[in-house]
């Protein structure tokens, strides 16, 4: 567009010097038509001073237009580069607006910019129970100055985030729930997150717990993977002498009584995947059954340095597929498989550093504390267009939610 705009003025200054120049030889050369007489008399004597007089004042009159013209050229130049200007401003605007309003919609945005919607903030790694298929293991105990945490989760709020889950380890291990509940609470109230929500395995929650902070907690995600405590204790599921589904059936009453959405997660392997679990799920009756696919992750359940060893927990494809099938008429049912689970999450670890999971094992990028969410999410191997096909963006805030059991 500029460059016609170019072209134009160009011309048009082109064309104004061949006036210029014709007007100023017509006005010396072609008078006004007098008869003889009048001319005679009228005629001056000439001499080579008063034709370069004459000439200088026809030429001082086209290099008048000629200014004119092209200051008026100039003029209209500089209007339309600004119109320009503010054209694209403005058309690049709506394009990151729309980026904006089309993610929050769940449609991927054509903008390279990631949005961070959905967060899951793995602020420990420390646990009470021992999982063989765990991916995110007791490697070290750091958890960040609650302070330091509440800077970051201001900075992602900033850059989009409209949902955070915190997840561990054991989230409730540290400083006995109450370092995740002021969490919680400061993320509802001052962040005015969309949801707020929790993955645990239930067997340290309490109910003063609930009472300080359910009100600020939108959904409480509890993990099993079996409805048969024997099945359980083989997963690793447990902690001495701990009933892992005692947990999970009070923690279910708590989150009816204190108005939390209750949901549960389970992960498929070698000791479940052909368990029927239709008859239990329908009881508990959670808003979502999240149903995963025992993932192998270097250097933390497999491969060199890992704490885990969870080759001997992995099923086939038709395993897993089988398992879904079985459950097929479980309306909260949400299925994901490897490859849908693999790079549709974000995962912050317990240095606020982005994981990127794409080459099998859990790269970090450098700490969002450190340089950015922008500059981090670049490094987060996050696959949107998955995020967005398996469903990553849902009913998500209990407000919207029919919460009557």
């Amino acid at each position: 567009m500029s460059f016609v705009i170019f072209l134009v003025a160009l011309l048009c200054i082109a064309v104004t010097v061949a006036v210029a120049a014709l007007l100023s030889r017509n006005r010396n050369v072609l008078p006004p038509r007098r008869s003889t007489r009048a001319l005679d008399r009228a005629r001056p004597v000439t001499t080579s001073a008063g034709t370069n007089n004459a000439n200088a004042a026809g030429f001082g009159f086209g290099a008048l237009v000629c200014r004119r013209f092209v200051s008026g050229v100039c003029r209209a130049w500089r209007i339309a580069c600004k119109q320009l200007a503010s054209s694209n401003q403005n058309r690049s605007s709506t394009v990151l607006v729309q980026a904006k309003e089309d993610k929050e919609d769940g449609v991927p945005s054509p903008c390279n910019q990631v949005l961070p919607l959905s967060v899951n903030y793995h602020f420990t790694r420390q646990c009470n129970y021992s999982c063989g298929f765990c991916f995110h293991t007791a490697k070290t105990s750091f958890v960040l100055p609650i302070e330091e945490a509440k800077r970051g989760l201001q900075m992602l709020k900033n850059a989009g985030m409209k949902k955070i889950n915190f997840s561990g380890g054991e989230p409730f291990l540290t400083k006995r729930g109450y370092y995740v509940g002021e969490l919680v609470r400061w993320c509802k109230e001052e962040l005015e997150l969309d949801s707020v929500s929790i993955v645990s395995n239930g067997s340290l929650i309490t109910e003063k717990w609930f009472r300080e902070f359910g009100e600020h907690l939108d959904i409480l995600a509890v993990s099993c993977d079996s409805f048969n405590e024997e099945t359980n204790r083989k997963i690793g599921r447990f902690q001495r002498s701990r009933n892992h589904l005692d947990s999970l059936y009070r923690v279910r009453d708590w989150c009816q009584q204190y108005e939390v959405a209750f949901k549960i997660n389970s992960v498929v392997n070698t000791w479940n995947w052909n368990e029927d679990m239709r008859e239990e799920i329908l009881r508990l009756n959670p808003v979502r059954w999240k149903v995963f696919q025992c993932l192998l992750i270097g250097g933390e359940n497999a491969g060199p340095g890992a704490l885990r060893n969870a080759e001997q927990f992995v099923i086939t494809d038709e395993q897993f597929r089988s398992f879904l099938e079985r459950h097929k008429e479980v309306s909260q049912l949400v299925p994901e498989s490897n490859e849908k689970m693999r790079d549709s999450y974000l995962i912050l670890d317990e240095y606020m550093r982005f994981l990127d999971c794409t080459r099998g094992s859990k790269d970090p990028s450098r700490s969002v504390l450190d340089v950015g969410v922008e500059e981090a999410i670049k490094f987060s191997g996050f696959d949107e267009a998955m995020f967005f096909r398996r469903g990553g963006r849902y009913m998500w805030s209990k407000a919207d939610m029919d919460l009557s059991w």
